[in-house]
């Protein structure tokens, strides 16, 4: 049973990464157009530019902006450069040395898609006590067994009605190490398999505390949602775990690599996963971490009063059966590819919204990613 739902679980994650895939293939617009866009902007002079930390304006055209305006801490807008990106590929002897794999392993290879489509190879190495590692050119995941108590458990997908997140999101020390000691090992462990800690930063986390643990498996059981079956045998101490979701970063800013906007609301926007306890590593999976080349060329960026243009323009149209709030911009950079291994580096505002029909309760949620050079609406990532 724990391997059928491990298994499971991997290829549900394989999946769905197929389905985006399609998605992009369906939408992607004129890379040529875009890159002579963009060459163009790089030789303008660059003139002074900052922006709020929150804006407040009421129109009365029914469009509120009152909006947090998330920009990262080290992000310079007059010292940003024209960039480009490639996937890393992940060291395969440094994962499979860190891991302990070995020729005892059960060994196979499939085929999945590429981040723009193509086909590459897809390896996965399983031990007799179900550990997992599974290694593409683009992503690697590294799962051991007991991990499946942990997936029954945590639910951080902010649309799902037993989202239990917060209840994990105290920042408390566990039994085992405090939070900064744990945090300082992880990173220490992933420049040692090739990653650079120093261009991650932490975007969420979790303290997985034993009580909570078992008191959220019992629920979930009550609830049908696992099955009595899959209940862990008992909990202790020793399974309790730090659980973090890390961005990569590049000039200040976090690098949006997904496909679809709508996949920056929550958790998974994030190209590294780790779940740690006092037995190192239990779980680590990385997708599509890049390598930047930056330029010489200053970027400039659009005033903030093009981002708000560009929603207006929009929604304008339905401003009047409906009220459009802008509740938070953040700002990043999204690898457009260019090629089959180039991606020039786009600075992108991915605005969150929420539209209200007059007359109803009812609040939809809106994603709207925009080009931060040009202000205009960024269709690439619409999904």
């Amino acid at each position: 049973m724990k391997k059928k739902v491990l298994i499971k679980w991997i290829i549900g994650c394989v999946m769905l990464c197929m389905m985006l895939l399609v998605l992009w293939k369906r939408t992607h617009i004129n890379y040529d157009e875009y890159s002579d866009k963009t060459s163009d902007m790089q030789h303008e002079e660059v003139e002074e530019i900052s922006f709020p930390d929150h804006i407040n304006e009421k129109g009365s055209d029914g469009l509120i902006v009152d909006s947090e305006v998330v920009i990262g801490e080290n992000f310079d807008p007059d010292n940003f450069y024209v960039s480009t990106a490639k996937i890393m590929k992940p060291d395969e002897e440094k994962w499979k040395q860190f891991f302990g794999i070995d020729n005892t392993w059960d060994y196979n290879v499939y085929e999945t898609e590429s981040r723009i489509g193509g086909k590459i190879e897809f390896q996965t190495y399983t031990d007799k006590q179900e550990n997992t590692l599974y290694l593409t050119s683009e992503e690697a995941l590294w799962a051991k067994q007991d991990m499946v108590f942990i997936y029954n458990v945590l639910d951080t997908n902010e649309y799902s009605p037993q989202n239990n997140g917060k209840l994990f999101s105290e920042k408390m020390d566990l039994s085992f190490e405090s939070r900064q000691d744990n945090l300082r090992s992880v990173l220490d462990k992933m420049q040692q398999i090739g990653i650079d800690a120093a261009e991650l930063e932490v975007h969420q986390e979790y303290d997985l505390n034993v009580d909570k643990l078992k008191e959220q498996e019992e629920k979930k059981i009550e609830a049908g949602d696992i099955e009595q079956s899959e209940k862990k045998e008992s909990w202790s101490t020793s399974d309790e775990a730090y659980y973090y979701y890390l961005d990569e970063t590049t000039q200040g800013l976090p690098v949006f690599s997904k496909r679809s906007v709508n996949d920056y609301s929550g958790d998974e926007r994030s190209q590294i996963i780790v779940c740690a306890g006092n037995d190192g590593i239990r779980y680590l999976y990385m997708k599509w971490f890049f390598l930047f080349d930056i330029g010489v060329d200053k970027v400039k960026f659009a005033p903030i009063d093009n981002i708000k243009e560009c929603i207006k323009t929009k929604y304008g149209k339905t401003l009047d059966e409906n009220c459009i709030t802008v509740k938070k911009m953040v700002l990043g950079v999204y690898p457009f590819a260019t090629d089959k291994e180039k991606n020039a580096v786009v600075p992108v505002w991915i605005c969150f919204l929420e539209r209200k029909t007059k007359g109803s309760e009812y609040v939809e949620k809106l994603y709207v990613p925009i080009n931060a050079i040009t202000g205009e609406e960024f269709y690439d990532m619409e999904g």
